[in-house]
């Protein structure tokens, strides 16, 4: 297999040619600049990708019409991720990291009665490309993705706070323009309660550190990300109505939605590129292919079926457990669909092309998104026996 020969030629699976149709049309010209690419120029540190991204308009993607956005539908989005995926999956995990913290952010600023503020500088979002970092809870060992890393104290003069922690890792460290941290605000009883706060990544304070430590997705920045004293004005903390440890409120059940769908669409475009490889290739039994096709187009469908819900109407329980239903679900399919594939394409493939072993890992990965199987396990199965979905 040639270094580009994933990229070319008749595609197999429909899934992907829609998905690439909704990018064209999305994000005009991004494709174009980055398919002739090697995609371990795209998978490294210092990858061209997330630059194009921004050139393309990707940034404004979730931001609302209104507020000069594209104003994409869940539907769209999910299309659009799973493009990413094939192009560069580090580019589809960042820009995922990205679209998840803006849809936070809107139904934030839009349940919260915010200022004019927020929302000029969701316009902003959209005008100047500005790309958002999360900085949320997930993936700290033994501890609720809810719960947070970071505290923020009054500051003890001038106003609004002062913000202590670090996340890791954190997508988009290097190329970030605004972080959206979750805190945890220390109050005078000794509690504390949840805010959002808005950190423009050039913030006093702030510093990068080296945390990836493999090669694949390491074109996602994926690093970590320290606060030390960064101070944050009042009218950049928002307060969600939720207290730490309470479970789950509007906003973070469509950040969870919103965080499940596109994930789930990066890894099945990144599985389907490998795919569209072996159904070219043309090699093993009819049979055979057709499992691979099978898998994938299944994959897309399931995030696709939850992406037309989320249209639909409002986020909710039921929406969320869906969400994680379908994305458990294509874990699965993903992992099978790539094994088959490389299988397909041959050993002398996988000793040639390291483009197959980037893809083979690359499969693996969406398991280690939060929240884990085992953790979701028991509260999946306690909501289908009528209990409120809780996620630990």
């Amino acid at each position: 297999m040639t270094p580009h020969a994933m990229d070319h030629g008749r595609s197999a699976l429909r899934c992907m040619e829609t998905a690439r149709d909704a990018c064209a049309k999305a994000l005009p010209g991004l494709a174009e600049e980055l398919r002739d690419l090697p995609l371990a120029e795209l998978e490294s540190p210092g990858s061209p990708a997330l630059a194009a991204f921004k050139r393309a308009g990707g940034a404004g993607l979730l931001v609302p019409g209104t507020y000069g956005g594209a104003g994409a539908t869940a539907l769209e989005a999910v299309r659009v991720s799973r493009a990413l995926g094939a192009l560069s999956p580090s580019l589809a995990v960042a820009a995922a990291m990205h679209n998840f913290s803006v849809a936070s952010l809107v139904a934030l600023v839009a349940s919260s009665g915010a200022s004019g503020l927020e929302w000029m500088l969701i316009e902003g979002i959209a005008r100047d490309g500005l790309l958002v970092a999360s900085g949320f809870a997930e993936g700290r060992a033994g501890a609720s993705v809810l719960d947070s890393a970071v505290t923020a104290r009054p500051a003890a003069s001038g106003g609004g706070y002062v913000v202590n922690g670090s996340k890791k890792p954190c997508s988009l460290s290097r190329s970030m323009d605004l972080l959206t941290a979750g805190v945890a605000i220390e109050q005078p009883d000794g509690s504390s309660q949840l805010g959002v706060a808005l950190i423009p990544a050039a913030s006093e304070g702030i510093s990068r550190h080296p945390f990836w430590g493999v090669p694949y997705l390491a074109g996602a920045e994926s690093d970590e990300v320290v606060l030390r004293d960064v101070h944050v004005p009042e009218e950049l903390m928002l307060r969600p109505e939720v207290e730490l440890g309470t479970g789950l409120d509007t906003l973070q059940t469509v950040g969870f939605v919103w965080f499940e769908l596109l994930v789930t669409a990066a890894y099945t475009g990144a599985v389907g590129r490998l795919a569209e490889a072996a159904l070219r290739a043309g090699r093993g039994s009819v049979t055979d292919r057709a499992a691979v096709l099978v898998a994938v187009e299944a994959a897309a469908g399931l995030a696709e079926n939850v992406a037309h819900v989320v249209d639909s109407g409002t986020i909710g329980n039921e929406e969320l457990a869906a969400a994680l239903t379908a994305r458990f679900a294509v874990q699965d399919l993903l992992v099978k669909a790539a094994d088959q594939a490389a299988e397909l394409l041959g050993g002398v493939n996988f000793v040639t092309s390291p483009e197959v072993g980037h893809l083979l890992a690359v499969s693996r990965v969406l398991a280690f998104h939060p929240p884990s199987r085992s953790s979701s396990a028991e509260a999946l199965v306690d909501h289908h026996a009528g209990a409120p979905l809780r996620i630990a």
